[in-house]
């Protein structure tokens, strides 16, 4: 190949990675009004994603299929292959949580956090995690900082000890819904890639 046809060559290859990024990054319109704006999506009580959650400890680590459906006070978690252990149902309202799983008895507690931790050991704050996966912080807890994206979403939040960065947005409805969040808090990392928002009537 000639010294010509090379750099030819190497121009469309640049070219197609900068139309490829591109393509992966749907424009979004902008946050005018933050404050307002997380306050609306708050309210939304009606979602639906599925996605791949994964988790990292010091002695282990590994992957779940997650699908949440959340209908008001109501939801069901399914977690699909955490480290073997085949699938897991996390199923509860604002009263009581129930935890379910293939050859075991039910499980039941107050809050989910405390069911998680005592059957698979995971320091998961799932009721902040109903705020978090939309991209805004929970309403129980002070918000230590915050920073957002070009467009006024949010790109990082510190909040009840954990450090989240959010990224991969795209417009659902009326919102931007984040596709891709990372939330450490030492020594637990979570990393969840959401494939597919849906969202329905507040």
């Amino acid at each position: 190949m000639t010294f010509t046809g090379l750099c030819r060559r190497s121009l469309w290859l640049v070219l197609a990675a900068l139309l490829g990024g591109c393509a992966g990054q749907p424009k979004l319109p902008p946050i005018d009004n933050w404050d307002a704006y997380q306050q609306q999506l708050a309210q939304l009580h009606n979602w639906q994603l599925r996605g791949k959650l994964g988790v990292r400890m010091p002695a282990d680590s590994g992957s779940v299929t997650l699908d949440w459906e959340q209908e008001a006070s109501l939801y069901a978690i399914r977690l699909s292959g955490p480290f073997g252990q085949g699938t897991t149902w996390i199923r509860g309202n604002r009263r009581q949580v129930q935890l379910e799983q293939a050859g075991q008895p039910p499980l039941s507690a107050g809050t989910p956090e405390e069911l998680i931790q005592s059957a698979l050991g995971w320091d998961i704050p799932v009721r902040d995690l109903y705020y978090w996966v939309r991209g805004i912080p929970a309403p129980r807890a002070p918000v230590a900082s915050q920073e957002k994206t070009a467009n006024g979403a949010l790109a990082y939040l510190e909040q009840s000890g954990w450090q989240l960065s959010y990224s991969r947005y795209n417009t659902v409805g009326p919102w931007q819904l984040p596709g891709k969040i990372v939330a450490i808090r030492d020594p637990l990392k979570l990393t969840l890639v959401i494939r597919q928002w849906e969202v329905g009537d507040r």
